[in-house]
């Protein structure tokens, strides 16, 4: 599975990646804004892929200009209530003060919330991690009641509050995209995703009037979305 636009790639994590991953969480760099900061172990980091690559729980590669330079998630899916938890995090330290993780973060919140039809997104961040808190800021997410003590503490997100923050934000990044093709917004499922039915199981999940088209080809389905409003 891969979501596409604003010259950003979000692939799903495939057991190929998981040791880039197991590498860089265990990173000073990263792991200084996580709760959980003990080394990671190869047996524990497959444990934990097995453990949430299901429909529930969508971990992706963040790749730009064809290079891998982060993880975002949204994970623990709620199909009944609509809601999910997010969570992004780059070892790329270049694109850290630049718009590149807001552009990652509003890629998946524009295929969650106008496609898929979430309602909430939940994100925790750790009390002094003040470039974390500024980015879920800026995407509309605001602390909940009786966080402001806690040290890793969360953050809420609903449809309603994106709608509102979301169409400068969808703007902005629109114009700044360099081409024609990073401004247009798709998800595409190979044909192994088509075959497990996944992709049967997300389209179930789609508002149709947020698609503008589907293409097959002989790499898989493309669903082209078209953002209301805009």
């Amino acid at each position: 599975m891969k979501l596409f636009k604003y010259g950003i790639s979000l692939n799903r994590l495939k057991e190929e990646d998981i040791e880039l991953i197991r590498k860089w969480r265990n990173s000073k760099k990263i792991n200084q804004f996580m709760e959980y900061r003990e080394e990671i172990t190869p047996e524990m980091q497959k444990k934990w892929f097995e453990s949430v690559n299901n429909n529930n729980n969508f971990y992706f590669i963040i790749e730009y200009k064809g290079e891998k330079i982060g993880l975002i998630n949204t994970s623990k899916a709620d199909y009944e209530d609509g809601s999910s938890e997010g969570g992004i995090f780059l070892w790329e330290e270049k694109y850290y003060e630049t718009m590149v993780p807001v552009w990652a973060s509003l890629l998946l919140l524009e295929t969650s919330i106008y496609v898929l039809q979430a309602r909430k997104s939940y994100i925790k961040t750790l009390k002094d991690n003040e470039r974390a808190k500024k980015l879920n800021i800026h995407l509309g997410y605001e602390l909940m009641d009786g966080q402001e003590d806690v040290y890793n503490q969360q953050y809420e997100l609903t449809r309603e509050r994106f709608l509102e923050k979301s169409p400068k934000l969808i703007k902005a990044a629109t114009m700044l995209a360099e081409n024609n093709e990073d401004k247009r917004h798709y998800i595409f499922f190979d044909n192994k995703e088509i075959q497990s039915g996944l992709a049967d199981f997300m389209e179930s999940k789609m508002d149709k009037e947020n698609i503008e088209s589907v293409k097959e080809t002989d790499e898989g389905r493309y669903f082209y979305v078209k953002t209301p409003g805009f």
